[in-house]
Parts: structure tokens; sequence; C-alpha cells
């Protein structure tokens, strides 16, 4: 049986763009799945989605004419192109439909747990034969969505693939420090600028863009923007914090209730670079992390002055090297190798 995966390019510097989808490509490469391009593009503009739909057309057209009968095709979605010129592959998915051919969808987001089109969502998934999901409880949710009938699959967590695949990157000066890596705009991680309400000798190490706030307070620190590929060694923190939000108490807002259905690209940054986690209780990850020993999860962030400050080195040890352990596995694609194992 042939194997195909949709491989997304950026028009302009043909390269992918997310990491994370990057990723998902690379290790697909690598279990000899064979590639399709298509292009995406992130101008803006009445005239660049022209371009873009009749450039989505043709590669779509592309897809359908190589991709065998009976073959299986690997879609992420959603796809990396405009929302409306996506719905431009629907068609082409049918069409491949008919020829027998088994399609997988492997979920970044999910449209229906932001606020976004529900109608669009469900055109896409409702053509899957397969659906790779971030985890259980992303499952359950399209169980009751409607799509108990397909084959739905627990990816667990997202890899995080490092060139220095055989060891941590993280080197922890102070393990009673916390990384909070991301977008640090208010509008998206206000909590961040709170933080120095907190009480405690615990410190926070800031990695990411767009941060508005001042460079040191008492118990933060700015520590810069730094490439995906770079950052894990950057980090010289003890733990990793994965939060949304304006709240110090829980987290707020739709990105902050999505987390408790989603699988924070964060989250596998963190722990590739072989350093715990600190999760919200809610939060889909937190069965994961507590399961597995790679972090410790907080009802609020006033309670990680209490768990970090006062745990002991000889725990907090025990921590990193669980988070060593399965941050070596998603450095070199385990997730994903074990989900597709599953097709």
């Amino acid at each position: 049986m042939e194997k195909y995966c949709i491989v997304e390019k950026k028009l302009c510097e043909n390269h992918a763009g997310a990491k994370a989808r990057e990723d998902v490509a690379n290790i697909l490469l690598a279990e000899k799945w064979k590639p399709l391009i298509v292009h995406h593009s992130e101008e803006k503009g009445v005239l660049d989605k022209l371009k873009m739909a009749c450039l989505t057309y043709m590669d779509w057209t592309y897809v359908y004419r190589h991709v065998l009968p009976e073959a299986e095709l690997i879609v992420q979605y959603p796809l990396a192109m405009y929302p409306k010129v996506s719905m431009i592959a629907v068609p082409f998915l049918r069409k491949l439909k008919k020829r027998k051919v088994k399609l997988i969808f492997l979920i970044h987001d999910l449209e229906s747990l932001r606020g976004g089109n529900i109608e669009r969502e469900r055109l896409f998934l409702d053509e899957a034969d397969v659906v790779i999901a971030h985890n259980p409880k992303m499952i359950s949710y399209l169980k009751n969505m409607g799509y108990s009938h397909k084959k739905l699959i627990s990816l667990g967590i997202f890899d995080y693939l490092l060139n220095k695949r055989g060891e941590s990157t993280a080197q922890v000066v102070n393990w009673k420090t916390v990384a909070i890596a991301g977008n640090l705009k208010k509008e998206k991680a206000g909590y961040v600028y709170l933080l120095n309400k907190l009480v405690g000798d615990v410190k926070f190490m800031l990695y990411g863009p767009n941060y508005e706030g001042a460079k040191k307070d008492k118990n933060v620190e700015y520590k810069g923007q730094y490439p995906p590929e770079e950052l894990p060694e950057k980090l010289e923190c003890g733990f990793g914090l994965v939060w949304d939000g304006m709240s110090l108490e829980e987290c707020t807002g739709p990105m902050g209730q999505y987390l408790q259905y989603n699988n924070p690209h964060k989250t596998s940054l963190y722990l590739a670079s072989g350093i715990p986690v600190i999760v919200w209780e809610k939060a889909a990850m937190a069965e994961l992390i507590s399961q597995k020993g790679v972090g410790i999860v907080v009802n609020s962030l006033d309670e990680i002055s209490s768990k970090v400050g006062e745990m002991k080195q000889e725990e907090y040890l025990k921590l990193k090297e669980n988070a060593e352990v399965l941050g070596k596995q998603l450095r070199v694609g385990a997730m994903l190798k074990a989900a597709i194992s599953l097709l």
C-alpha cells in the first residue's frame, strides 16, 4: 500500500512554517511516507488570496492525480492556508475517497473549540477515515461532536525534534526558577504582567516576542526571543510553565479554556529540553504529566511558591530524570511513530 503525506511549504520562502507542522512532516518523511507539496501564504490582501486560490487548485489537482487508489494519505488539519481558500481541497478529498484512499487527519487545532467556523471544520473532518487527535479529552469531544464512527487515535503529546537528539539541552542553573516561553503579548498572556504580585522566592524567566513589561522585576526577568531550534539551549530554568489568559487564579479566555482539550506545543518544548513542566490542573495535559511524573499540576499560580519553593532537591531530580526520559522520545518523533503504527 502506498503512503503519502501532505507537506505544506510557504510560497515565498519554500520552507514549512510552524515547527509543529514541520516536525510532523519530517517524521513522516523519515518513515518513508511520500511527500505531496501544497503551498500556503501569509501575505495580506485580496490579490494574494486570489493568487493562492489558483495555486491551491493546481496543488490539489496534482495531489489527486498522483495518489494511487487504496493508498493512505495524511493531512495536517487545519491546512496552513487562508481558511476560505483551504476549502478548495474538500472536493479533491471527496474524489480521493471515491478511489478508496484512506484519509488520515492529524489535528493541530480544532476551530470549534476556539470559536471558529464549525461548518468548515465539519466539511473537512467528515471526509476523514482516521483522526489523530491530541489526547483522550479531545477524542471525547470528537465523539460528542458525532465522530465516534471514525477511528480516533490519541497522539498523547506532540514531538519536538532537535538536532541534539541524544541528550537534554537545558542547563539548569537554579531549579527554583520557572521558564515561560511563547507569545508574551498582553492580550494573550496577560497573566505574565501580574507575576510580580506573587509571593515567594521562585523566579520567572520569560522567553518570546511582544513582551511589554520591564526587563527585570522583583521575581521576573525577560531573557529575549530565540528561534525554536535554539530556545532549548537557552532555557536555564528548573521548570517550564504552560498557562494562558489574564489571571493568576486559573486559565481564562478562549485560549485558556482551550487548554482543557489541546496539547500545547510549548509543553513538548520544555520536556524535549529536559526540564519538568507546571500545568493547570484542569488542562488536558495534566493527566499525562502526573502519570509520567514529569512535572506538577497547580490550581492557581499562587501554588507555585509552595510546590516549587518547598520542594526537596531529590524530588526535583526525580521529576527531571523522568522529563529527560520522555524528552528523549520527543526529540526523535516517538509519539507520532507510535500513533501511525495504529493506522
